[in-house]
């Protein structure tokens, strides 16, 4: 067996014994009701709840909201009420690029039940008003409001970008290997098909927008420093988006954002330990 030969059967195997169910969505131009699964828009909020609002006293804005009623095929998600993704008005989209737990820039909202009485004019009169100054178009990776229509569930292997990846490869590497023993998979660079990392593995053609499954970053998976391994668990993946010249969506320079969570944490419906990154090339 040569070493490319070699290499293509560790990714089979690393991808066969890795595997967790996923959801993908496409994204809808169009204004969804007040209580849907969408990309932007006006959020559902309780009449007991206010508005979101970042540390400076800027009203977030509603990055995704999911009617958790389509996740029956993701074990251990909700699979009722509403699941939200809120982001701060800011020029890096809230993000802390030093702590991605950092709550200050995001929230992750869980409603067990929607009150289907409550408007669209009710939750908009709580929005705090947006100083003059602030130009909130150009503080969004949105570029309007989209439906999420998701497909059928389906089972993904581990992809190369998952920072657990490597560690993998390079054990099985070495258990063939021993007179050749890697610590680093780009030292076998050479021996893909194309001389570098098959990075299309595992992903969806076109935008690759996601519910549980393994995670697909420009750059390099953020868990990878060792700080938040209870950060298993993709909740939820929102890619940049094109659709008729038009950007839905638009992380920096065709970037992808993330949200992980504990499965342990998801299991108990608890949404205030999340981690959020974006990045792009």
């Amino acid at each position: 067996m040569t070493d490319t030969e070699l290499v293509q059967k560790i990714k089979r195997e690393i991808s066969d014994e890795n595997r967790e169910p996923v959801l993908r969505f496409g994204l809808e131009p169009g204004e969804p009701g007040l209580t849907e699964s969408k990309v932007g828009g006006t959020p559902y909020l309780p009449r007991d709840m206010a508005w979101p609002q970042g540390p400076d006293g800027l009203p977030m804005t509603l990055l995704a909201q999911v009617d958790c009623a389509a996740l029956a095929g993701l074990p251990d998600f909700p699979h009722s009420g509403l699941l939200q993704f809120f982001i701060a008005l800011n020029d890096v989209f809230g993000l802390d690029f030093d702590d991605m737990t950092n709550p200050d820039g995001f929230r992750v909202l869980y409603h067990e039940t929607a009150d289907l009485s409550v408007t669209a004019e009710e939750v908009q009169a709580k929005r705090p008003a947006i100083p003059e100054n602030v130009e909130p178009a150009y503080m969004t990776p949105l570029g309007g409001v989209c439906r999420i229509r998701f497909g059928a569930p389906e089972i993904q292997g581990m992809t190369e970008g998952d920072y657990r990846y490597e560690a993998l490869f390079c054990a099985k590497w070495n258990a063939c290997r021993p007179d050749a023993p890697v610590s680093h998979i780009w030292d076998l660079s050479g021996c893909w098909d194309d001389g570098e990392a098959a990075y299309e593995d595992g992903y969806a053609e076109g935008a690759m927008h996601q519910m549980g499954g393994y995670p697909y970053f420009t750059q390099t998976d953020p868990r990878c420093d060792g700080r938040h391994p209870e950060l298993d668990t993709v909740l939820f993946q929102l890619d940049s988006d094109m659709r008729e010249g038009r950007d839905e969506v638009l992380w920096g320079d065709c970037g992808v954002g993330n949200f992980f969570i504990s499965r342990q944490a998801l299991r108990r419906r608890d949404f205030s330990q999340v981690g959020y990154n974006w990045d792009c090339c």
